[in-house]
C-alpha cells in the first residue's frame, strides 16, 4: 500500500519535473524570440530610415545641381548679396529645405533666398562652424553635410548641404549652400520618429564624430548638436561591430552592411543596429535599452508562469484525488483486518500492533482486560443472537466509558481489553471502577434494560512487564483473581515491598521537606460569572530531587497514615495566608482565600484559636478566609467537630463542602451544618454536557444552594462549553483550568497589582 501511494507520487513529481523542464525550454525560446524580434525590428528601422536619409540627401544634391547649372548659364554673379527668386522658386518646391544661398570660393554670400535677414549674414569661410563642411566642399566633386548648427539669419536650427560649382576645368566658381529643416511638419527626419520613447534613431558623422541628428522626446539639436563620440568610445564601437559581424569595419562600410549589437554603458544596456551609408559619410543607428526587451519578456513569463501554476494544481488536484481514494480503500482493508466485525471495536491483531507500538515507544501505559460475568448463562438462556446483541451493546458502553484517549479492542467472546495511557495505581483502579459502573448503568439504561456485571484484571507496562507476553500475562493473572469474586477490579501486584519502600521514602522525604519549604504552593484563581477573580484556592506542589513529582493525593495519603497531616495542613496554612496577606486588594470587588482542612486538623485542641491567630499575624480579617472540608470528615466525628465550625463561622470565616455530591451529601446534612458554600466535584462538570444524569445532578445540587441560600462553586471546568452550561443552570462562580491553572504566589500578585493599577 505504501508503495503505491509512493509510486502515485513519483509520477506526479516525474510529470511536474517534466512540466517544469518543458517551462525552462519555453521561457528560454521565449527570450531568444522577443530578442530576436527586437534586432529585426532595429535592422529593418534602420535600414528603412537609411534609405530615407539617402533619399533625401540625394533628392537636396540634384537640387542643388539644378540650381547651381542654372545660374551658371547667367555668367555672371551679383556683386553684393541678393535676394534671387530662383531661389525662393525652388523653395517653394522644396519645402524641407529652410534657406538656399550661393558662396563666392571665398565664403561671401551673395545669392540668397528672400527669407534669409541679409544684415546678419556670416562669412562661411570665418565661421568656426561653417568652415570645416565649406572648405571640403571646396575640394569634393560631391554634396558634403556641414555640422547641425543654428543659423542666425534664418533663427532656425538646420543641417548644412554644400556643393561646389565648377567650370569645365575644374575650377570651383562658386559653392551653392542650403539649409535642411530639421524641426515642425516639414523637417526632414520628422516621419522617420517613433512614439516609443525608449527608441531612438541616429546619425552620426564618420569623419568628426559629431552626433547630427537624434529623434528622442525632449532632446533637441540644441543637445545633440554638442554631442561628440569620444576617441575611445568610436573605437570600442568598431570593436564591437567587427565582433557582432565577423568582418573588418572596412568591410562593413564598403558593403553597406547592417550590423547588429550589444552596447553597455553607464546609463544602462542598449539593442540597437548600425549601417554606413558611404556617400554621405553617416552612421545611421537604432537602438533601444533592453530594459524593453525585458518587459515585453517577463510580460510572456507572467503568461507562461500562470498557466504552470494552473495546470500544476490541477495535476496535484487529480493526485491528491487518486490518493485519496486509493488511501480510502487502503484504510478501509486495514480497518476490516484489525477490527471485529461484530462489535466493531480493535480485534486481537489491532491490539498486538497497539501494544507493541507503545512498547517500541517505552510510554508507560496500563491494560485492563474485562470479562463479562456469567455471559454463557446468557447464550444459553437467551440464545447466540440476543448473545451478540448484549456484546454489541457493552461493547458500545464500553467504549463510552473509556473515553476519547483508549484504546478499546474485543478478544473474542465476551473478553475485553481497554488499553490506556494511566500509569498510577490508584488512577487505575479508580478508572476501572468506572469502568465498571459506567459500563452497567450504560447497558442497563439501553434498549436491552438488563443488568450485567463484569470484572476486570489491570497490568502496567513495564512494572508488571516489560513485553507483550510479559504484561499480557500480567493482566490475565489479574483477571483470574477479579473472577473469583466476581464484579470487581484488580490490579496486578508483583512486588508488595517495592510499593511500601516508595510509601517509606515519601514519608522520610516529606519530613525533610516541610522544615526547608521544599513544599510550595500554587494558586487556582476562582471567578465570577462576569469574569472577575473573586477567591483563589491554596495547594499543595511538591517536587523532590529524588523522587520527582509527587501528586498530592500520593503524599497526603503518606501524611495521614504515618502522622504529619496535621503538620503538612498547619505548614500549607501558615504558607497560603503569608502570601495572601503580600497580595494587593481593592475594597471595591473583595478576595478570598481558600484553604483545604483534614479532619486531624480540626480535632486538635484549640484549632479555631490557631486560625484566628495566624488571621491577625498575618493582618487579615476572618471572611477573607474559607476553609474547606470534605463530606465523610462528619460522618464520624460529627459531634466533636461540629463546634469547632461553629466557632469558625461565629468568628467570620467561611466553610465550603468541597466534593459535593460525591459521598453522602443528604439535606438533613446541610441542615445541620453551618455552611456557607457547596463545591460542585469535577466528576459532574466533566461529564456535564454529555451525561444527562451528570447535569440533572448538577441542577439538583444548584437548586439545593439557592435554596439553602449558599454560595456554588463548581470545579474543574475546563472549557467554554462547560462554563457556558453551568452559567445557565445557575452557577455563578467557577473554578478550573479554562479561567486559569494553579501558579505560583508571584503571577498572582503581578496579575493583582496590574489590575489595581
Amino acid at each position: 500500500m505504501t508503495l503505491l501511494k509512493r509510486n502515485i507520487w513519483t509520477l506526479f513529481w516525474l510529470v511536474y519535473g517534466g512540466g517544469l523542464l518543458l517551462l525552462i525550454v519555453l521561457v528560454s525560446s521565449s527570450w531568444n524570440t522577443t530578442v530576436d524580434r527586437y534586432e529585426r525590428h532595429h535592422e529593418s528601422r534602420v535600414e528603412f530610415f537609411a534609405q530615407s536619409v539617402a533619399s533625401i540627401l540625394g533628392t537636396q544634391e540634384l537640387v542643388l545641381d539644378v540650381i547651381g547649372r542654372e545660374l551658371l548659364r547667367w555668367k555672371r554673379f551679383p556683386m553684393e548679396p541678393q535676394a534671387l527668386p530662383l531661389l525662393d522658386s525652388a523653395m517653394e518646391s522644396s519645402p524641407s529645405l529652410a534657406g538656399l544661398g550661393l558662396a563666392r570660393p571665398n565664403g561671401q554670400l551673395i545669392a540668397l533666398s528672400s527669407n534669409i535677414n541679409m544684415a546678419r549674414l556670416p562669412n562661411l569661410l570665418e565661421s568656426e562652424q561653417t568652415r570645416p563642411s565649406f572648405e571640403l566642399a571646396l575640394t569634393e566633386h560631391k554634396m558634403v553635410l556641414g555640422r547641425t548648427y543654428r543659423f542666425e539669419p534664418l533663427d532656425e536650427w538646420i543641417i548644412p548641404v554644400r556643393k561646389a560649382l565648377r567650370d569645365d576645368d575644374g575650377e570651383v566658381l562658386a559653392v551653392m549652400t542650403a539649409g535642411i529643416r530639421i524641426d515642425g511638419e516639414h523637417g526632414i527626419f520628422s516621419s522617420d520618429r517613433t512614439d516609443d520613447d525608449d527608441e531612438t534613431l541616429m546619425l552620426f558623422r564618420e569623419r568628426d564624430g559629431y552626433l547630427q541628428f537624434l529623434s528622442r522626446n525632449g532632446v533637441g539639436p540644441e543637445v545633440y548638436s554638442t554631442v561628440r563620440r569620444p576617441d575611445e568610445q568610436i573605437r570600442a564601437d568598431t570593436e564591437r561591430l567587427e565582433r557582432e559581424s565577423g568582418k573588418s569595419i572596412e568591410a562593413i562600410k564598403r558593403d553597406a552592411d547592417t550590423v547588429v549589437y550589444y552596447s553597455e554603458r553607464d546609463s544602462g544596456n542598449y539593442l540597437g543596429a548600425a549601417v554606413y551609408d558611404a556617400r554621405f559619410e553617416l552612421w545611421i543607428v537604432s537602438e533601444s535599452g533592453m530594459s524593453g526587451v525585458l518587459r515585453e519578456f517577463l510580460k510572456q513569463l507572467a503568461i507562461y508562469l500562470g498557466l504552470f501554476a494552473v495546470v500544476s494544481a490541477l495535476l496535484y488536484y487529480l493526485f491528491s484525488l487518486i490518493d485519496r481514494v486509493e488511501k480510502k480503500r487502503r484504510d478501509q482493508l486495514f480497518h476490516q483486518s484489525r477490527h471485529d466485525d461484530l462489535t466493531g471495536l480493535m480485534n486481537r491483531v489491532g491490539l498486538i500492533d497497539e501494544i507493541h507500538a507503545r512498547i517500541d515507544a517505552r510510554r508507560p501505559f496500563c491494560i485492563a482486560l474485562v470479562d463479562i460475568d456469567n455471559f454463557r448463562g446468557i447464550n444459553d438462556r437467551f440464545g447466540q443472537d440476543f448473545g451478540d446483541q448484549v456484546l454489541a451493546d457493552w461493547s458500545r458502553c464500553l467504549r463510552q466509558a473509556a473515553g476519547e484517549d483508549a484504546v478499546v479492542a474485543s478478544l473474542g467472546g465476551d473478553e475485553f481489553a481497554v488499553v490506556t495511557g494511566l500509569s498510577d495505581e490508584q488512577q487505575i483502579y479508580e478508572y476501572c471502577q468506572s469502568l465498571l459502573s459506567e459500563t452497567s448503568n450504560c447497558v442497563l439504561s439501553g434498549s436491552l434494560n438488563m443488568q450485567i456485571g463484569a470484572s476486570i484484571g489491570a497490568a502496567i507496562f513495564p512494572a508488571n512487564g516489560d513485553s507483550f507476553s510479559s504484561i499480557v500475562r500480567s493482566a490475565h493473572l489479574a483477571l483470574h483473581k477479579a473472577k473469583r469474586n466476581r464484579n470487581d477490579v484488580c490490579l496486578f501486584q508483583s512486588d508488595i515491598e517495592t510499593r511500601y519502600l516508595r510509601r517509606v521514602h515519601i514519608e522520610q522525604r516529606l519530613r525533610g521537606a516541610l522544615e526547608p519549604h521544599l513544599i510550595t504552593m500554587a494558586y487556582q484563581a476562582q471567578v465570577d460569572a462576569q469574569g472577575r477573580v473573586v477567591g483563589m484556592e491554596a495547594l499543595a506542589r511538591w517536587y523532590d530531587d529524588e523522587l520527582g513529582y509527587v501528586p498530592p493525593n500520593e503524599f497526603v495519603s503518606v501524611a495521614e497514615a504515618s502522622g504529619l497531616m496535621v503538620q503538612l495542613g498547619n505548614y500549607v496554612l501558615d504558607r497560603s495566608l503569608e502570601d495572601f496577606s503580600t497580595l494587593p486588594r481593592q475594597k471595591a470587588f473583595p478576595l478570598e482565600l481558600s484553604v483545604n482542612i483534614s479532619v486531624l486538623q480540626f480535632m486538635q485542641p484549640g484549632f479555631a484559636e490557631s486560625v484566628l491567630e495566624k488571621l491577625y499575624q498575618n493582618h487579615m480579617t476572618p471572611n477573607e478566609l474559607t476553609l474547606e472540608i470534605t463530606e465523610t470528615m462528619f460522618m464520624s466525628r460529627q459531634s466533636k467537630i461540629l463546634p469547632v465550625l461553629n466557632q469558625l463561622r461565629d468568628s467570620g470565616i467561611r466553610l465550603s463542602m468541597d466534593d459535593f455530591g460525591t459521598g453522602y451529601s443528604s439535606l438533613s446534612l446541610l441542615r445541620s451544618l453551618p455552611i456557607d458554600e457547596l463545591k460542585v466535584d469535577k466528576t459532574f462538570v466533566d461529564s456535564i454536557n454529555e451525561d444527562k444524569q451528570a447535569r440533572k445532578m448538577v441542577e439538583s445540587i444548584v437548586a439545593i444552594a439557592r435554596n439553602h441560600e449558599l454560595d456554588l462553586v463548581a470545579e474543574g471546568v475546563e472549557n467554554k462549553e462547560q462554563a457556558d452550561t453551568l452559567v445557565t443552570i445557575g452557577c455563578q462562580r467557577f473554578q478550573g483550568f479554562y479561567f486559569a491553572r494553579p501558579v505560583p504566589i508571584e503571577e498572582v500578585r503581578e496579575l493583582l497589582t496590574a489590575s489595581v493599577e
